[in-house]
Protein backbone atom coordinates (compact mmCIF):
# COMPACT_ATOMS: atom_id res chain seq x y z
CA UNK A 1 0.00 0.00 0.00
CA UNK A 2 2.66 2.24 -0.01
CA UNK A 3 3.35 4.96 -2.39
CA UNK A 4 6.72 4.82 -3.56
CA UNK A 5 9.55 1.93 -4.35
CA UNK A 6 11.90 3.09 -1.83
CA UNK A 7 8.95 2.83 0.97
CA UNK A 8 7.38 -0.68 -0.12
CA UNK A 9 11.34 -2.05 -0.21
CA UNK A 10 11.92 -0.43 3.64
CA UNK A 11 8.78 -2.18 4.75
CA UNK A 12 9.36 -5.80 3.02
CA UNK A 13 10.59 -7.84 5.75
CA UNK A 14 9.58 -5.18 8.55
CA UNK A 15 6.90 -6.27 10.75
CA UNK A 16 5.53 -2.49 10.30
CA UNK A 17 3.71 -0.72 7.24
CA UNK A 18 2.58 3.03 6.54
CA UNK A 19 -1.01 3.49 5.59
CA UNK A 20 -1.32 6.14 2.81
CA UNK A 21 -3.58 8.85 2.88
CA UNK A 22 -5.34 7.93 0.52
CA UNK A 23 -6.81 4.52 1.84
CA UNK A 24 -7.26 6.23 5.26
CA UNK A 25 -9.40 9.20 3.98
CA UNK A 26 -11.32 6.70 1.48
CA UNK A 27 -12.84 4.27 4.55
CA UNK A 28 -12.70 7.03 6.87
CA UNK A 29 -10.28 5.61 9.66
CA UNK A 30 -10.40 8.87 11.63
CA UNK A 31 -13.64 8.18 12.33
CA UNK A 32 -13.70 5.06 14.03
CA UNK A 33 -10.41 6.15 16.55
CA UNK A 34 -8.88 9.59 16.50
CA UNK A 35 -9.31 13.59 15.62
CA UNK A 36 -8.00 13.97 12.76
CA UNK A 37 -7.87 17.07 10.41
CA UNK A 38 -6.62 15.57 7.44
CA UNK A 39 -3.68 12.60 7.07
CA UNK A 40 0.08 12.85 5.59
CA UNK A 41 2.48 10.05 4.85
CA UNK A 42 5.14 9.49 6.86
CA UNK A 43 8.36 8.79 6.00
CA UNK A 44 10.44 5.70 6.82
CA UNK A 45 12.76 7.97 9.08
CA UNK A 46 9.86 8.83 11.04
CA UNK A 47 8.66 5.57 11.42
CA UNK A 48 11.81 4.04 12.35
CA UNK A 49 12.25 7.15 15.47
CA UNK A 50 9.23 5.52 16.74
CA UNK A 51 10.45 2.00 16.22
CA UNK A 52 13.49 2.87 18.10
CA UNK A 53 11.86 4.51 20.62
CA UNK A 54 8.42 2.52 21.76
CA UNK A 55 10.08 0.11 23.76
CA UNK A 56 11.34 2.90 26.34
CA UNK A 57 8.25 4.44 26.08
CA UNK A 58 5.98 1.56 26.92
CA UNK A 59 8.53 0.04 29.32
CA UNK A 60 7.59 3.50 31.21
CA UNK A 61 3.86 2.94 31.12
CA UNK A 62 4.08 -0.77 31.98
CA UNK A 63 2.07 -0.02 34.89
CA UNK A 64 -0.76 -0.29 32.10
CA UNK A 65 -0.37 -3.30 31.03
CA UNK A 66 -0.87 -6.80 32.92
CA UNK A 67 -0.07 -9.76 30.69
CA UNK A 68 3.57 -11.40 31.07
CA UNK A 69 5.89 -10.92 29.69
CA UNK A 70 5.28 -7.78 29.15
CA UNK A 71 4.52 -5.85 25.96
CA UNK A 72 7.50 -3.88 25.33
CA UNK A 73 9.59 -7.16 26.18
CA UNK A 74 7.92 -8.76 23.28
CA UNK A 75 6.76 -6.38 20.59
CA UNK A 76 8.39 -8.44 18.03
CA UNK A 77 5.36 -10.28 18.36
CA UNK A 78 3.61 -7.82 16.89
CA UNK A 79 2.31 -5.89 13.68
CA UNK A 80 2.68 -2.56 13.77
CA UNK A 81 0.56 -0.12 10.93
CA UNK A 82 1.35 3.93 11.03
CA UNK A 83 -0.71 6.49 9.75
CA UNK A 84 -0.09 10.16 9.68
CA UNK A 85 -2.40 12.55 10.98
CA UNK A 86 -2.86 16.38 11.00
CA UNK A 87 -4.91 17.81 14.03
CA UNK A 88 -4.69 21.18 15.00
CA UNK A 89 -1.29 22.23 12.33
CA UNK A 90 0.43 18.96 14.39
CA UNK A 91 1.34 16.24 12.33
CA UNK A 92 1.36 13.00 14.41
CA UNK A 93 1.76 9.62 13.76
CA UNK A 94 -1.06 7.15 14.89
CA UNK A 95 0.64 3.79 15.94
CA UNK A 96 -2.13 0.73 15.77
CA UNK A 97 -0.07 -2.25 17.14
CA UNK A 98 -1.67 -5.81 17.42
CA UNK A 99 -0.54 -9.52 18.12
CA UNK A 100 0.72 -11.93 15.11
CA UNK A 101 -1.86 -13.80 13.20
CA UNK A 102 -4.98 -11.41 14.01
CA UNK A 103 -5.52 -10.74 10.27
CA UNK A 104 -3.65 -12.28 7.31
CA UNK A 105 -4.13 -9.27 5.25
CA UNK A 106 -2.61 -6.37 7.43
CA UNK A 107 -0.41 -5.13 5.33
CA UNK A 108 -3.04 -4.40 2.88
CA UNK A 109 -6.12 -3.72 5.42
CA UNK A 110 -6.47 -1.63 8.67
CA UNK A 111 -6.89 -3.40 11.73
CA UNK A 112 -9.18 -2.74 13.98
CA UNK A 113 -9.98 -4.32 17.30
CA UNK A 114 -12.56 -4.24 19.87
CA UNK A 115 -12.02 -4.95 23.07
CA UNK A 116 -8.65 -7.85 22.70
CA UNK A 117 -6.93 -6.54 25.95
CA UNK A 118 -3.08 -6.03 25.51
CA UNK A 119 -3.21 -7.32 22.32
CA UNK A 120 -4.08 -4.20 20.34
CA UNK A 121 -2.59 -1.18 21.91
CA UNK A 122 -2.24 2.00 19.67
CA UNK A 123 0.22 5.32 20.45
CA UNK A 124 0.21 8.80 19.24
CA UNK A 125 3.67 10.23 18.74
CA UNK A 126 4.01 13.95 17.60
CA UNK A 127 6.55 14.66 14.88
CA UNK A 128 7.59 18.22 15.99
CA UNK A 129 8.46 17.70 19.40
CA UNK A 130 9.61 13.67 18.98
CA UNK A 131 7.35 12.58 22.14
CA UNK A 132 4.49 9.81 22.42
CA UNK A 133 1.73 11.68 23.39
CA UNK A 134 -0.85 9.05 24.19
CA UNK A 135 -0.62 5.32 24.66
CA UNK A 136 -4.51 3.00 24.54
CA UNK A 137 -4.76 -0.20 24.85
CA UNK A 138 -7.72 -1.99 24.37
CA UNK A 139 -10.71 -3.34 26.79
CA UNK A 140 -10.94 -6.85 27.79
CA UNK A 141 -13.98 -8.90 26.79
Amino acid sequence: MANDLETQKAMADQNWMIIPPEYAEKIEIASWRFESDGYWTPSVNDILKIEENIAEYLNKNSDKFNWQPLVWQRLDEYQHQYIGLERRGKRIIYGNYFCEGGNNNWRKDFVFGIDGGECYFQVEYNISSGLFIKLLINGES
